[in-house]
């Protein structure tokens, strides 16, 4: 009996420290960085508030009316176009203008739930766009600014209703947004920074024409000192507008990339963003009608302020949609091996085999590993930067598959799909450099990894389970 419970006790040390975490790894090292992706095939869903829906833009169309088309300057569907174009795939829009945090949780609840009708379309997307947060800040903003400027609420006060929004938004974002967005354990989810979009707004750029000197110098008297106050109170916006950006940097990971919208603006000059964002004060002028509309002896600015709320436009133009798409791109290149040759049509080792990668998004600064895996043996074809490239017939001989790594800035970003191949080498000579690259299994092969580790783990309990028996039986025997 003691033999028996040593047998055991061995088998199982050997699928604990043996076999199990070798499947472990296999799997764990087919998880890639933020600059690869296998899918061929994007479904995408963009989430989140007007700038999501593209608020103003040609084709506008907001959730709130039930339709998922996508509005087609808004910047999910100018970053996602090239990738569908080229691999396929097909994007909706269910962002909804003027929506904060609890909002969307409030439409993201039946999917963490599981009972929405489209629960399985929801957990086979395999990109969601992510806007959200500005309403919670900004919208506090607006509804207090009269008050503040006029002196009926004090910064301290707003400060307090600014805290209390900033403590929201985190508990809707990390306790239901992102395990919602990431139940697909594949998707990736990007978030984007807020920027700021009066940092050029001031109330000296407004134009004043009473067609009167004494009155212009009273109105432009007044908005000076109104301008200290609106800066005053801009600067304190903007650093809970960056508690809540600090909260969604946080929550970078591998599936969930930040692109960072906010350090993105702050480079920008005033010019640029004229050309990015609505908001321009210099649109407005204070005529001789809109001056008499306003009642400046006992500060009653309601005239004023409907006027500059027409001119202070927080959204992007649809420049400003192209720039953040264009920041989304530099977050997420996709690479497709492609090999241009037909190898039944080569005549003599000596000639070349063409490869095509196939790039959308991302920077320029890319160097590439073509590996040749055949049984196993991994090796070492050709390193490059070129786009097209490629290697002598006589480099590829075998009946395997290529791939390539991806680097950036030396850094291994990503593996590509893997491209099947079979040549015979018309000659004996084989003059391949091997390299076996720390990952050397290309990515798509979890599932077979865990279905043959999984089949092997049956066997060795099949086994010891039937070993068991005859020793038993052997045992039994013998006593007879």
């Amino acid at each position: 009996m003691k033999k028996t419970k040593l047998f055991f006790i061995i088998v199982l040390a050997i699928l604990n420290f043996y076999i199990l975490p070798n499947f472990i790894y296999v799997n764990n090292a087919n998880a890639f960085a933020q600059t690869y992706t296998n899918n061929d095939n994007f479904i995408v869903r963009a989430y989140g508030d007007s700038i999501s829906a593209g608020y103003g833009l040609d084709g506008y169309n907001d959730y709130v009316n039930k339709t998922s088309l996508i509005t087609k300057e808004s910047y999910p569907n100018v970053f996602m176009k090239g990738y569908i174009q080229t691999f396929g795939g097909e994007i909706k829009s269910f962002a909804v203008t003027g929506d904060k945090t609890k909002n969307l949780v409030k439409d993201l609840t039946p999917y963490i739930n599981k009972t929405a009708q489209d629960y399985q379309d929801f957990c086979k997307t395999n990109i969601f766009t992510l806007c959200i947060g500005a309403n919670n800040i900004l919208s506090v903003a607006s509804s207090n600014l009269e008050k503040l400027l006029k002196g009926e609420m004090k910064i301290s006060e707003y400060e307090l209703i600014l805290g209390q929004q900033v403590e929201l938004f985190e508990s809707d974002y990390t306790n239901s947004i992102l395990p919602a967005l990431t139940q697909n354990a594949d998707a990736k989810v990007f978030v984007m920074t807020i920027y700021n979009p009066y940092k050029y707004v001031t109330f000296n750029d407004i134009k004043v024409d009473t067609q009167n000197a004494q009155n212009n110098f009273l109105v432009t008297t007044v908005l000076s000192a109104l301008d200290q106050t609106f800066q005053e109170v801009l600067k304190t916006t903007i650093t809970y507008l960056e508690k809540v950006n600090d909260i969604i940097r946080q929550s970078a990971n591998d599936n969930i990339i930040v692109v960072d919208i906010y350090k993105l603006f702050e480079t920008f000059t005033k010019e640029q963003y004229k050309d990015y964002i609505n908001a321009d004060l210099s649109k407005m002028t204070i005529t001789k009608e809109l001056y008499e509309s306003i009642d400046w002896q006992n500060m009653n600015f309601s005239n004023l302020f409907k006027n500059l709320t027409a001119c202070a436009d927080p959204h992007p133009t649809s420049q400003g949609q192209e720039v953040i798409a264009n920041c989304h791109k530099e977050n997420f290149a996709v690479f497709k091996l492609n090999m241009e040759t037909d190898l039944s049509e080569i005549e003599n080792d000596e000639q070349n085999v063409n490869f095509k990668i196939v790039k959308v998004g991302g920077r320029d600064d890319y160097n590439f590993k073509l590996y040749k895996n055949i049984k196993n043996n991994v090796t070492l074809v050709k390193e490059t930067k070129e786009y097209n490239f490629f290697v002598q017939a006589k480099d590829i001989d075998g009946d395997g598959y290529f791939y390539l790594d991806i680097y950036e800035n030396n850094k291994k970003v990503g593996q590509s799909n893997i491209v099947k191949y079979n040549y015979k080498l018309q000659t004996s000579q084989d003059t391949t450099q091997t390299e076996t690259p720390k990952q050397p299994l290309p990515q798509n092969n979890n599932i077979n990894s865990i279905v043959i580790g999984s089949i092997i783990f049956v066997g060795i309990v099949a086994f010891c389970i039937v070993g068991y028996i005859i020793f038993k039986s052997y045992k039994k025997n013998n006593i007879k």
